[in-house]
């Protein structure tokens, strides 16, 4: 464990309780890679010592960041910092993702924090095929660790029914597919970006923080535009690709009788051609 950083302080100025500064401090610490997982927390009287509040104030913010997921408390093995949950999607699959958690007994949890209708960027108009869209930004949380952002355009004339209630926990292309759209993938593409401000704000991750992007569209049957979006992932996401060599494509026996007796007639025409030249 690295000893840098660890030397902060409470401000007893602060209006914040006391128990919430060192929680905060500690998951700063987490944040920003002083504290790494598997490395021990200092133990509860040295927490003590150092911020010189009483032990039920170190216990308090301990069990806080507990709760958070950051930090796992072992009887008589003091708090070790926990690794964050690795989330699973298949890169190639459209939607699902829900469920590919749920297979490996994981829990997906959607909240909205955003739902306007906004002026819309040009890249998503011209996939969409409308200026007249939605704009959602969502965070999708693992065991309560943040894992992804999303920000979605999609058309408001196809899908006016939309609220934040409505959007609130639930699947995208379900919700879709429930009013009569079903989406059938679209072409998407992967790149490592660093987290700008308010994303790295929404996924409690550090500004520059590495993150993979994917984005692209989603289309129905038709090849129409359903949804542009643009969805961030923790580091902790990994993309299972199914890469596949292509089988040669098996030649029928009918087939090779054709070609056979393609190549007999063409000997025969060169045959012939032959013998009229020699005369």
């Amino acid at each position: 464990m690295s000893t840098e950083g660890l030397e902060a302080r409470v401000d007893r100025s602060d209006a914040r309780p006391l128990h919430v500064q060192i929680r905060d401090i500690l998951h700063q610490q987490i944040k920003d890679h002083i504290l790494v997982p598997g490395d021990a927390l200092p133990t509860e009287e040295e927490l003590q010592q150092q911020f010189g509040v009483a032990r039920s104030v170190v216990r308090q913010a301990l069990a806080s960041l507990a709760d958070l997921g950051l930090i796992h408390r072992q009887r008589g093995r003091g708090s070790v910092v926990a690794a964050a949950p690795a989330l699973r999607r298949f890169v190639n699959r459209a939607g699902g993702l829900d469920e590919q958690a749920a297979a490996r007994g994981q829990h997906l949890r959607t909240h909205v924090l955003r739902l306007e209708a906004t002026i819309t960027p040009e890249e998503a108009s011209a996939a969409l095929g409308t200026a007249r869209t939605w704009e959602i930004e969502r965070v999708r949380y693992l065991e309560r660790v943040p894992v992804i952002y999303e920000r979605h355009w999609v058309p408001r004339d196809l899908f006016p029914h939309f609220t934040v209630d409505l959007l609130e926990g639930a699947s995208l292309l379900a919700l879709m597919r429930d009013h009569g759209y079903a989406s059938v993938g679209g072409p998407r593409q992967v790149q490592a970006v660093a987290a700008e401000p308010d994303i790295a704000r929404a996924l409690d991750v550090s500004v520059g923080s590495p993150l993979l992007l994917l984005e692209g569209v989603t289309q129905d049957v038709h090849g129409r535009g359903l949804d542009r979006f643009h969805v961030w992932h923790r580091a902790n996401t990994v993309f299972d690709v199914d890469a596949r060599v292509q089988a040669p494509t098996p030649v029928s026996q009918e087939r090779i009788v054709q070609l056979r007796k393609l190549v007999s007639d063409l000997e025969s025409a060169l045959t012939e051609l032959e013998v009229g030249e020699s005369r």
